[in-house]
């Protein structure tokens, strides 16, 4: 048994996952921003948002799983992190619902198709019939959680086996499937429906699992880019990102090789960088915040824009008419609950799992 590393908190890599939340969000709220797409690339911050969990997972977890930590421990543990803003997120989802059937008389949903959301949505199980837009319809970005644990579930089931070399495959395998799905269907814009769950599979190991290989590999290369040490490589990060982001190649070819040069090269290349690059000490409690809210925007932005859209269309306002004001204040709106939400529900429900599963552990 090795002794457990000390925690280190990659306040780098919270600020680059915040960043591309808030993207993730401004892009779903285009329609009240503007006339064309916000950031038009942003769906591949799923693809970062793998990559990050990969990498941050493998730190965390790789040392306490080594010296006995036992899978339903880590599942555990993972539910405990996810499940209370996921479930939130559900649940504004069927409050939309339900307030629209009384209020949109002429959009009634029966409340037997409801029941089979929310169950579904609750219990992480995807709806893959032609009549969903999304295999998550009350939350739509619950799809790349439903991935996020799979792939979790596999990290922990198979650790004893995932070396350097087996992830090195792994990881190259899924790119091969990954440029064979995204080839077929223009873009790398996919998992999110019946359609193209099955894509969605290696769309995530291929950006998890190499997560997991750079941080495994860090004691090789970190030493000879001490350069980074020095400068405001971060902040050309975070930059990039939105670069990245901001970008719309022409063409489905264009558009492919765009995707994956973005997810293979570009990312890896952010990740590294804000893992080795110190953090500027005048930044970092609002990298930290960055990180904390990250999570919470992306869950929960979805839902709120249909709430916060469909209010004003029971208000007979037309939001499309007010546009970017409307759409500012839904993404401030958006930002302050997420802020909240953490504050007064997550963390709190967060420590007394925590809690309960302690004692449940120290019983047996």
């Amino acid at each position: 048994m090795q002794p457990a590393a000390p925690r280190h908190v990659y306040l780098n890599l919270d600020a680059i996952r915040g960043v591309a939340a808030i993207s993730v969000m401004l892009y779903h709220f285009s329609p009240f921003l503007a006339d064309g797409k916000v950031l038009p690339s942003s769906y591949l911050a799923v693809d970062l948002f793998f990559l990050l969990s990969g990498f941050v997972i493998a730190h965390a977890y790789d040392r306490k799983i080594e010296n006995g930590m036992g899978f339903g421990t880590f599942l555990a543990i993972r539910l405990i992190r996810l499940y209370p803003l996921y479930l939130a997120g559900t649940l504004l989802g069927c409050f939309y619902l339900l307030v629209k059937n009384r209020l949109i008389a002429t959009e009634y949903m029966p409340l037997s198709e409801i029941g089979t959301q929310l169950t579904t949505g609750m219990l992480f199980i995807p709806l893959v019939g032609d009549a969903y837009h999304t295999i998550f319809p009350l939350n739509p970005a619950s799809w790349s959680l439903f991935f996020e644990l799979i792939v979790n579930i596999a990290y922990a089931a198979v650790f004893l086996l995932l070396s350097k070399r087996v992830l090195t495959v792994l990881v190259a395998v899924s790119l091969v499937l990954l440029i064979v799905a995204s080839a077929l269907a223009g873009t790398l814009d996919f998992g999110l429906t019946g359609k193209t769950i099955i894509s969605g599979l290696p769309r995530v190991s291929f950006s998890f699992f190499l997560g997991v290989l750079l941080c495994r590999s860090m004691a090789h290369y970190q030493d000879g880019l001490g350069f980074l040490r020095r400068g405001w490589w971060v902040e050309a990060a975070i930059l990039l990102t939105l670069i990245v982001f901001a970008i719309a190649p022409a063409g489905a070819a264009g558009r492919v090789a765009y995707d994956l040069a973005s997810i293979a090269v570009v990312f890896p290349l952010m990740v590294v960088t804000g893992a080795v690059a110190p953090t500027a000490p005048r930044l970092a409690s609002f990298y930290g915040w960055l990180g904390r809210v990250s999570y919470p925007i992306y869950i929960i932005h979805t839902p709120m824009l249909m709430i916060i859209a469909g209010a004003g269309k029971a208000a007979s306002v037309d939001p499309f008419a007010h546009h970017p004001w409307f759409g500012i204040v839904m993404a401030a709106a958006v930002i302050v609950i997420a802020d909240i939400a953490t504050r007064i529900y997550d963390e709190p429900v967060r420590r007394f799992l925590q809690r309960q599963m302690q004692r449940s552990r120290a019983v047996a």
